[in-house]
């Protein structure tokens, strides 16, 4: 037996009605992690993202309330079964209109967060931008002219605008897959660069805490390569015409604002923002890693000044963050590292 639609909104809602709680929860978490990077890096706050949460937050809100009047009406006021089906494939209907319209409006929002990263990680060059930018707008101006149909043209249908919605998903995939390989590249590229650079300077890493996740996963966290993958989702559920599309439609705006969050706490966690991605900045001399636990207690070792080694040509300086107090010894041929503890919870050895 066929889905339905009647079936499909009812278990989109039971759907959206989860992601919506874990949004609003990321939500609260990231928002707080911002904060917490803003006084402990001494930063300022990062208004696009701020704006672009705040929207997203209340859009998802918006939608969830919507879809539940939708369920509420079509449910309760229209029995048999029949009228309830044709209540819900009226694309005439106020509600319809409301809850499609934000999702359009949360698409646009989405992409222009991918492309703002990738603005911001390419060092503000305008020319690498407006591909995606372009791809996007016209995303948007395909989706506004389906709702503008589906209100003012005679015998609408929720598939009678289906190429419209083609050209609506197909450019938003496509400009989401542009920025994000963009924004993946740039991270991926810089940070080997700063390994073969350490690696040239004869730091040694393999005393060091090692990342606690991949770089493949890093790059496809930080560069909201998720955001893409659902967009193709959706574009091949809308092919095959099934009624999933209102499952997948209504779980939209939520899983676009977890995907955000996502993307927020991983750089909330980071100690540089996106421009230290940058075309133009010099690969640093110190990089941070995360400890989980403390080892011994906080202690100061500071190498006299006569005693310096015939490697110390070869060091730079290594900045450790570490959650808690930290003892590391390192040592390089005859050369000593010098180990500095101090009381903000981060500790540096030269």
């Amino acid at each position: 037996m066929p889905l339905l639609i009647d079936t499909a909104e009812l278990a989109g809602l039971a759907a959206e009605g989860v992601l919506y709680g874990i949004f609003l929860c990321l939500f609260c978490i990231s928002g707080y992690g911002l904060v917490e990077r803003r006084k402990r890096l001494n930063t300022q706050l990062s208004w696009p993202m701020v704006v672009a949460g705040i929207l997203l937050i209340l859009l998802a809100t918006i939608r969830f309330v919507v879809d539940c009047a939708n369920i509420f009406v079509g449910f309760i006021r229209h029995d048999p079964r029949e009228a309830r089906l044709a209540y819900f494939e009226d694309v005439t209907q106020p509600l319809f209109a409301t809850k499609h319209t934000t999702f359009i409006t949360t698409l646009l929002i989405g992409d222009s967060f991918v492309n703002y990263r990738c603005w911001i990680v390419w060092g503000k060059n305008y020319w690498v931008i407006i591909p995606p930018v372009i791809l996007s707008l016209v995303s948007t101006a395909s989706g506004s002219y389906t709702m503008w149909a589906y209100g003012h043209l005679p015998n609408q249908t929720i598939r009678s605008e289906a190429d419209w919605l083609t050209v609506l998903f197909s450019l938003s995939l496509v400009a989401n897959a542009l920025a994000t390989s963009l924004l993946a590249y740039r991270i991926w590229s810089i940070e080997r660069k700063l390994k073969s650079a350490m690696d040239t300077r004869g730091t040694t890493m393999s005393a060091l805490p090692p990342s606690r996740i991949s770089p493949l996963i890093r790059i496809v966290l930080e560069s909201g390569l998720m955001n893409a993958a659902y967009l193709f989702v959706f574009l091949m559920t809308l092919e095959f015409g099934s009624q999933a599309l209102e499952i997948i439609s209504e779980m939209a705006v939520p899983l676009t604002g977890i995907i955000f969050s996502i993307v927020i706490l991983r750089v909330g966690h980071q100690t540089h923002g996106d421009s230290f991605y940058a075309p133009g900045q010099q690969l640093p001399n110190s990089i941070a890693w995360a400890r989980s636990k403390p080892t011994t207690r906080p202690s100061t070792t500071i190498m006299s000044p006569g005693n310096t080694g015939p490697s110390s040509s070869n060091m730079i300086p290594l900045e450790v963050y570490v959650h808690g107090s930290t003892v590391v010894k390192v040592e390089e041929g005859e050369g000593d590292k010098r180990f500095e503890s101090d009381t903000m919870g981060g500790s540096s050895f030269h």
